[in-house]
Formats: structure tokens, sequence, C-alpha cells
């Protein structure tokens, strides 16, 4: 009998525990930028940088990018280059993010939304 209460005591820590820590966890959203407002020349030089740090598949990427850089004034403007240089433009209230400020797992889930979006702006 006395062996079931430790048991039964065991299992309740064990489920209430991961539980909680996940109620303290901030979200990993959180940290990243929103890229539903970005131009195409940002889409295709973020991809290029995130393509030359082995943060997005360069087969799926090379594509999206070399459809982009088929519009006019793509790869001329001032947002390829600051997507280029790791730069997103265009996130909450206008705002630049430097994805070199990002830790390495948001880095690569940050490319694969702007993957997503460059696809949809092609």
């Amino acid at each position: 009998m006395k062996a079931i209460h430790i048991a039964m005591a065991v299992c309740v820590a064990c489920t209430s525990s991961p539980s909680a820590a996940q109620l303290n966890m901030p979200s990993m959203a959180s940290g990243l930028p929103s890229v539903s407002g970005m131009s195409a020349g940002n889409a295709a030089g973020v991809l290029q940088y995130c393509m030359k740090n082995k943060l997005v598949s360069t087969t799926s990427a090379d594509s999206v990018v070399t459809g982009l850089e088929k519009k006019p004034n793509v790869t001329g403007s001032k947002d390829f280059a600051a997507g280029a240089a790791g730069q997103v433009l265009g996130g909450t209230g206008g705002k630049a993010m430097s994805l070199n400020s990002l830790q390495p797992h948001l880095k690569s889930q940050a490319c694969g939304m702007v993957l997503k979006q460059g696809k949809q702006l092609l």
C-alpha cells in the first residue's frame, strides 16, 4: 500500500512539472521578426544571407531568390542590400531586425519564414 502512494506521488510530480515548465518558458516566436510586410528585394537579400550562412536549404531557396531577382528594381534596391546583410525590414512598427541578433535556432526559423513569404511574393 505504501508503494502505491509513493508511485502516485511520483506520477503526480511527473505530470505537473512539464506543464509548469511550459508556462514559464517564453514563446519562441516572440523573438522572431515579422515578415508579412517585407518587400521582394528584402526577401531576396535575406534569403541570400540565409543560404550563405547555411540557415535554409539552398535547393529550396535558390529558385525563390532567382524568381524574386527577375522582378524590376530588386537587386539594386536598398532593401536587397539590407537583406543580404541579414536585416529583415518591414517588421512590427516598420523596424528592422538583424538576424545576427537571434540565437541560431531562431535564425533558421526566421529564414524559413522568409522563404515562405518569398514564395508568396513571386
